[in-house]
């Protein structure tokens, strides 16, 4: 295996939703051309519209994997050469028309990518998220939802709550989602998981909320970004709410996380035993944060089939630890700032487009994290627990996690997925393992069917 570029192993996303530029005349280029992107551990679908007019030439292109579709595109065409610049991602693209193929690079950020788009004939497969289709067209559910509102820190958080047709006082369950802003669905590259879970809960008999994390959506301030704790305190509100209901059996009422949820759901377990009855860690840490981030690199190594050597390991063991120990915000991004100025040789793989400022950010904004040990939440915690995890999960390792977990907490439920990633997405494969975009399964019918198994057991009356 090859060893890796620094800008690989600290994950920097390839993204490309971006504006195009201006068009010239060509050769004929007309039709709907698609490719996939293979930009180190992340795929994307791109599909760009191309029309040649008299009036010269229209290009437009989606991007149906980000969900963004109808973008208005600009290029220049010489004779069989086609010159596209994206100048709001530091990307560009340059192609050759041969037949019904357009071959060429995709560069962006010193990284340099080859491309195939391939002319197409019929309709576009849109549908690339036939669980969610299957939910969103059917106008029998045996559950009705509703939109409500909920206050936390000054701040009016908007959700969905959905409540089984038939029957009265529901066990209930509050979801909360992973890093990152997130809406009510934890959407992610077009992908409904939280939509699913309250789908198949409420078919079976559970009241569910789920809410637009802090600046997201429908909820109206606040930091998205904000540390773990402030959003511990949201997820035990929605549950406060979520209790305060009518329909609910306040006594059967608990919480689920996925990632940082499943953080936080251990977090309120340990802190408000008497509040939370049951927890459910989806993807959920058990280890420190330095450790975690070291697994991450190694792990999403694996997924490229590459190797880090050990010069690169100690150096993101040193910006872990920094980011560990140093509490104060300013501090620590000056800390940061100095650590990339010594080290000038980690810069060379991103070019001159991305500041010094941005990869900093790229840590400080997940700094709580690796400033979190869940270990003392973790031994408090008594109420019933399930904890699941993918096997090949690039961002949260699988076995160190939920050994962790069951060693300090003896009485949870573990249980290792074969073939899953961290979205519990069905992969082939490393490979695959952090293709979330291209896979069109949203999460196995297997875990949504284990999980709600595992809730009734835990809430039968």
């Amino acid at each position: 295996m090859k060893k890796t570029s620094f800008k690989s192993m600290i994950g920097i996303a390839i993204m490309i939703m971006a504006s195009l530029g201006s068009v010239a005349h060509g050769q004929n280029f007309n039709g709907t051309w698609q490719g996939t992107l293979e930009a180190g551990v992340y795929s994307l679908m791109l599909v760009f519209h191309i029309e040649q007019t008299d009036q010269g030439v229209t290009v437009t292109w989606d991007s149906p994997d980000q969900g963004g579709f109808n973008l208005p595109a600009t290029a220049i065409i010489t004779g069989n050469e086609l010159k596209v610049d994206i100048p709001d991602s530091y990307a560009k693209y340059n192609a050759t028309l041969k037949s019904d193929t357009l071959d060429g690079v995709f560069s962006q950020m010193g990284a340099n990518m080859p491309l195939r788009l391939t002319r197409k004939s019929g309709e576009d497969d849109t549908n690339r998220r036939p669980q969610e289709a299957a939910i969103e067209a059917d106008d029998n559910k045996p559950y009705h939802a509703e939109e409500v509102t909920f206050t936390n820190d000054g701040i009016t958080f908007a959700g969905t709550l959905t409540v089984p047709n038939s029957g009265n006082q529901f066990p209930a369950v509050a979801l909360i989602a992973g890093s990152g802003p997130h809406d009510r669905n934890e959407e992610v590259f077009m992908h409904k998981p939280f939509l699913l879970l309250a789908d198949a809960l409420s078919r079976n008999g559970f009241a569910v909320l789920r809410y637009d994390e802090r600046g997201v959506g429908a909820t109206v301030g606040g930091n998205p970004l904000a540390p773990t704790e402030p959003l511990a305190t949201d997820a035990m509100a929605a549950l406060r709410y979520l209790k305060s209901r009518p329909e609910v059996d306040a006594t059967r009422a608990g919480l689920m996380g996925h990632s940082e949820g499943g953080m936080i759901a251990i977090m309120n377990a340990a802190q408000h035993p008497d509040e939370v009855p049951f927890i459910v860690s989806l993807a959920g840490t058990g280890v420190n944060g330095v450790e975690l981030g070291m697994q991450q690199v190694r792990l999403m190594n694996k997924a490229m089939g590459t190797v880090p050597d050990s010069a690169e390991m100690r150096l993101s063991e040193e910006i872990f630890k920094t980011i560990a120990a140093e509490k104060d915000s300013v501090t620590l991004r000056n800390k940061l700032i100095a650590f990339y100025q010594s080290h000038p040789e980690l810069l060379k793989d991103v070019g001159d487009k991305m500041t010094i400022d941005e990869l900093v950010d790229m840590y400080f904004i997940t700094s709580c994290i690796f400033q979190y040990d869940p270990t003392e939440n973790l031994k408090r915690v008594k109420c019933p627990m399930l904890a699941i995890n993918g096997m090949l999960d690039a961002q949260v390792a699988c076995e160190e996690n939920l050994d962790a977990i069951k060693r300090l907490v003896p009485h949870a439920t573990v249980k290792p997925y074969e073939g899953l990633n961290h979205f519990f997405q069905t992969c082939s494969g490393w490979v695959g393992s952090t293709q979330y975009a291209v896979i069109r399964e949203t999460m196995a019918p297997q875990v949504l069917e284990d999980i709600v198994n595992w809730l009734k057991d835990v809430t039968r009356k």
